[in-house]
């Protein structure tokens, strides 16, 4: 039974990887709500794996942070809202900064929700998602993910997106993870049959 289970936790770190793969980068047009859509392939994980974990890095320089409106879509169409203008629903102007290179993710972070900053020279550090990227668990892992952003007041400058990553824990669909299992312990048993050997007559 032990071997068993050794070999169930083998199997699951072999087909349940967590990847990051960085993207298409350029600028977000200042003062344009319309946006602009950045698109990468994800291609870290096995066939038919759905996602069960994820977080967002952002690397972004210039213009305003307390402009910014971002969202998440994965390849199946779920949307998850990543900020909407930080700051700007607790002191009318959003967050003075200009640029940051953060992590956004769910629950725990080092300082709180992307949208109660008001004032930081640069961002770093990680912080919750606007929405929640839990959402996203259920979604295939592997294919066209888009990231979208907008400026949404004119005046700040040009923000830039010089690099974002998906961080992705992907699970095996059940069937493919049923037949490693079922695999994995066939050959335990046939080779157990192997090197057990057997009495001789007499014996």
């Amino acid at each position: 039974m032990n071997i068993i289970y050794l070999t169930l936790v083998a199997s699951l770190a072999a087909v349940a990887p967590v990847r990051a793969s960085l993207y298409p980068i350029g600028a977000i047009p200042d003062g344009s709500p319309a946006g602009v859509s950045f698109v990468g392939t994800y291609d870290g994980a096995p066939a038919g794996s759905t996602v069960s974990g994820l977080t967002v890095s952002l690397n972004i320089s210039g213009g305003f942070n307390g402009d910014l409106y971002a969202y998440l879509v994965s390849p199946n169409g779920t949307l998850v809202m990543l900020m909407n203008q930080p700051g700007v629903s607790l002191n009318g102007f959003g967050a003075s900064g200009a640029g940051m290179n953060i992590t956004l993710q769910d629950g725990l972070s080092d300082h709180g929700s992307i949208q109660d900053v008001t004032s930081s020279s640069f961002m770093t550090g990680s912080y919750n998602a606007a929405g929640s990227l839990a959402n996203f668990n259920g979604s295939p892992a592997d294919g066209n993910w888009t990231l979208y952003f907008a400026d949404m007041a004119n005046g700040g400058g040009t923000s830039l997106v010089e690099g974002w990553s998906l961080n992705i824990t992907a699970v095996p669909e059940p069937v493919n993870l049923s037949l490693a299992i079922f695999g994995g312990g066939m050959g335990i048993f046939a080779l157990r049959r192997f090197i057990i050997p057997r009495k001789s007559v007499g014996e």
